[in-house]
């Protein structure tokens, strides 16, 4: 993105900072938006930052898109830019811009960081600084052995692109502007004027009517001079007027189209697999039906010779009513005529799931067309419906989200619900009202953190439940960049609150103490979609 285009985009920011903002979210590995909370008229929605090469760039838009952390990287920036947005810098009409986030406290108290935001073409990078601009993390590690001039990557000081001398056609004088650009071809301007490359370069040539290899000497001199003065103040208008944004516009509606499109497609393949099981799941009901007349038969057989089988047997042979005899396996636990019976319910039902299919089938096969023809038809979706389709089924995602109840939710690999508090109200929610009396109940040892709740449902938790939940309550508490973190963990029962403490504080008994690494990538994730991650205080169980 041209040094003037980035200014221009970075203009309305001016004298509103600092800004009050959501979490950040991710469309695709490559872009990082920004949201910012309602309340300042006339501000767009979001900061887009587009850092894929070789056509990045930044914008100030209207759609806030849905998307969690894709990459390592897009973690750590999720989880340690938190405050609001404290400053945006940019070094002249470098392609270089800087955003400094305030520091935040809570579960996890974060300093002030900076993202720097390299805008460089094909060497477009994301690099988050700490104290003393350290490199705290890159999107694109850069070594000794591809860049003599500076490495990029965790540890090291950061290092900014090399500086070069070129005027600055905002402030620059008459007489400056003209020094600069006497006798050269238009073509050269990008290398005598800052913030000019081949796009705006073009646009100049396209709007003055001078030729990019014309000589700029007297007329054309003086046309370009004029045209000069104009494009610094409009750089988009420009562009737009000079056609030089077509292919640059043309680009960003593929990228937005591409993210759009990955999001529909996926939702309408699930769909297709969804009727597609259905549908096979009625065929083979109705393939099972005349098993019901076999199992009926046995269930016969049994009911009319069941007197003389003996008591416990695992198998009985019975002269058929066709004069065949027929060997029958029983449930030796009941007696025979309690194996016709459940014969006779078996037969039922699959009788019953025949019936339930061939009444459904004419739906189901329609469902499965209209799904089939939905997912080959989303190529000739024109982009306002691709992306008003997208939009409705992010809305409907967080929508879900937000009836699940209070904290994030996990799977361990049995199946069982963890339940994990972001904060100190959604820690008193989680442990009071979602957990049960003989739900296992874990907390990080010696931190604050997040109330983490198992749901068992009665049911005795395996020990590695016990690891993977401790694994959550570790990563999301301040101890998670620590190894071999202790968390103590107990049935929900020996949990209680003393009368008068703050929002998540409790006592609790009849601990026990597991050590474990933390699970450091599932706290960032869950801090993007809870729009600015953990927080809270007054939460340190007291046992």
């Amino acid at each position: 993105m041209e040094g003037l285009l980035l200014a221009e985009a970075l203009h309305p920011l001016e004298g509103r900072l600092p800004l009050s903002r959501g979490g950040w979210r991710f469309p695709d590995e490559r872009t990082a938006v920004l949201p910012f909370k309602a309340g300042d008229e006339g501000l767009p929605a979001a900061l887009w930052i587009f850092s894929r090469p070789p056509t990045p760039s930044l914008a100030l838009r209207s759609e806030v898109p849905s998307g969690g952390p894709r990459t390592p990287f897009q973690e750590q920036l999720a989880a340690r830019a938190t405050g609001p947005l404290a400053g945006v810098r940019q070094q002249g009409l470098d392609r270089v811009v800087e955003l400094t986030f305030a520091g935040t406290e809570g579960f996890v108290p974060q300093p002030p960081v900076t993202l720097v935001a390299e805008l460089t073409g094909r060497n477009a990078n994301l690099v988050l600084l700490g104290e003393e601009r350290a490199i705290l993390g890159v999107e694109r590690m850069v070594l000794a052995e591809r860049n003599r001039y500076r490495e990029l990557k965790p540890g090291l000081t950061y290092r900014p692109p090399p500086p070069y001398d070129k005027l600055d056609p905002r402030g620059a004088t008459e007489a400056a502007l003209r020094g600069a650009l006497r006798g050269i071809r238009l073509r050269e301007v990008k290398g005598r004027l800052d913030g000019f490359g081949p796009q705006l370069t073009g646009a100049l040539a396209a709007g003055s009517g001078v030729g990019p290899g014309e000589r700029l000497e007297g007329e054309s001199l003086e046309r370009v001079l004029g045209a000069v003065r104009d494009l610094a103040g409009a750089p988009s208008a420009w562009l737009r007027r000079a056609g030089g944004s077509s292919e640059l516009a043309e680009e960003r509606r593929r990228d937005r189209r591409e993210r759009a499109m990955a999001v529909v497609r996926e939702t309408a393949r699930r769909r297709l697999d969804l009727t597609q099981r259905r549908f096979d799941d009625a065929l083979r009901a109705l393939e099972r039906a005349a098993e019901a007349e076999a199992v009926r038969t046995e269930a016969d057989l049994l009911s009319a010779y069941g007197a003389g089988v003996p008591e416990g047997a695992a198998r009985v042979t019975l002269p058929g009513f066709d004069g065949t005899a027929r060997e029958l396996a029983l449930d030796p636990r009941l007696d025979a005529f309690a194996n016709a019976r459940k014969r006779y319910q078996r037969a039922r039902r699959i009788e019953e799931r025949a019936e339930r299919a061939r009444r459904e089938r004419p739906r189901l096969e329609r469902e499965r067309s209209e799904a089939e023809a939905d997912l080959a038809g989303l190529d000739d979706l024109p982009d306002a419906a691709l992306l008003r389709r997208a939009d409705r089924l992010g809305d409907e995602r967080r929508k879900r989200q937000r009836r699940a109840g209070p904290g994030v939710r996990f799977r361990d690999p049995h199946g069982f619900e963890v339940v994990v508090g972001r904060n100190a109200r959604e820690n008193e929610a989680v442990t009071f009202r979602v957990a049960r009396s003989r739900d296992l109940w874990l907390h990080v040892q010696g931190f604050t953190g997040s109330h983490v709740v198992v749901r068992s449902g009665g049911r005795e938790l395996p020990f590695d439940t016990v690891l993977f939940a401790a694994g959550l309550a570790a990563g999301f508490s301040p101890a998670r960049q620590s190894d071999n973190v202790p968390v103590d963990y107990t049935l929900r029962k020996h949990v209680w609150k003393v009368k008068g403490q703050p929002p998540g504080a409790v006592h609790f008994s009849h601990q026990k103490t597991v050590y474990v690494t933390p699970m450091r990538g599932a706290a960032a994730a869950a801090g993007e979609e809870d729009r600015g991650g953990p927080a809270g205080s007054g939460d340190a169980p007291a046992p």
